[in-house]
């Protein structure tokens, strides 16, 4: 068959199967079209969120706060064990969750809301008002440890909206990420849809990372490092993010859902020590934790254009989407390689790629 006749039989088959799933499949595609499209906005959600959380490298609130390089290290440390905790708490909810609309359903926008408000405070927050508020005078005046009032509110407010962030964005983005189990008991169909989930929600990032320079340049003379540029972009990624989420919870449906009276009582303790002795559990993060190789490229280009001065604005968004195409190919290959070769062998592959990259 020729690329048209292809195309019209794909035109055909959506509009078929656009309210009814195909022969052995379980998804239709009005819902695949919910959940990724609305992807769109879950991961402008997402990428205010993962700009917002504290880290030693994290330019917001080093740079556009002028928070102290060991001060952030040591907020980053507490939020980390603090999210611990909040991890089991966040478990321990959707393990009990027997709400008609599924596991994860209930939690896309109620979590949406709260991640999305969180990191527009963050950006909003009237910090220069402080001086005023706290005074001019030192904390623990006459010690190596003395610091300005102001600046220690600045660092508490950080570090309380931050504790907040931790529980709603992980919770956020765990129920969306985590949907596509439910939405499907067929394997490879889930790998189908998360491979096209992935090409589309792609597009937020995409879009935020090319523009954002290219405003912080032109709109406000300046790079990335300048509030101002957020306090312009979390509004509107709030607003889009938060009706889109919407999208994904009105036209979706999960397919497995534990009955009400299906409850299976465990201690947190026991379950710990179960996952402690789960090999698998080991190996797979094994393989999450050498991500940081993945984004560490990210951070280099990042501090060459903001502190380096190697690029303009409109220079480096065009880099960050050249860069970022660049992930479209592996989302479009990934269902074909598992089909062929399984998902352990694709897993293992990729990260052999990752380490020597």
């Amino acid at each position: 068959m020729n690329l048209k006749q292809i195309a019209l039989d794909g035109v055909s088959k959506v509009k078929t199967h656009w309210k009814t799933p195909m022969a052995g499949r379980y998804m239709n595609f009005r819902e695949i079209a919910a959940y990724s499209g609305g992807g769109i906005g879950a991961y402008m959600i997402i990428t205010m969120g993962s700009a917002c959380l504290l880290s030693s490298n994290n330019v917001l609130f080093s740079s556009a706060l002028g928070i102290g390089a060991t001060d952030m290290y040591i907020m980053y440390v507490i939020a980390v064990v603090v999210n611990i905790f909040l991890t089991g708490v966040r478990a321990n909810i959707i393990d009990n969750t027997r709400n008609k609309a599924g596991k994860y359903r209930p939690y896309i926008v109620t979590m949406a809301i709260p991640s999305a408000l969180i990191c527009t405070l963050l950006v909003w927050f009237p910090y220069n008002k402080l001086p005023e508020w706290f005074g001019e005078g030192l904390l623990f005046e006459g010690t190596k440890f003395a610091e300005p009032k102001w600046y220690v509110a600045q660092c508490a407010i950080v570090m309380v909206l931050n504790l907040g962030l931790h529980f709603f964005y992980y919770f956020f983005y765990d129920a969306y990420e985590n949907l596509i189990h439910v939405l499907s008991p067929h394997s490879q169909e889930r790998s189908d849809v998360a491979s096209i989930k992935s090409v589309v929600y792609s597009f937020a990032p995409t879009i935020v990372n090319l523009f954002t320079p290219i405003i912080a340049q032109h709109l406000f003379n300046t790079n990335t490092t300048d509030i101002r540029v957020y306090r312009f972009l979390y509004p509107i990624l709030t607003i889009g993010g938060i009706l889109l989420c919407i999208v994904v919870y009105k036209h979706t449906e999960e397919k497995i859902v534990q009955a009400r009276t299906h409850v299976v009582q465990i201690k947190f303790i026991d379950a710990l020590k179960s996952v402690a002795k789960n090999k698998y559990f080991w190996i797979i993060s094994l393989a999450g934790w050498l991500g940081f190789l993945e984004a560490s490229y990210g951070n280099v280009l990042a501090w060459l254009y903001n502190y380096g001065g190697a690029c303009s604005g409109t220079v480096y968004g065009i880099v960050v989407t050249v860069y970022g195409n660049a992930s479209l190919w592996g989302m479009i290959l990934a269902p074909f390689c598992i089909r062929k070769w399984g998902k352990k062998s694709v897993l293992i592959v990729t990260n052999l790629f990752n380490i020597l990259f």
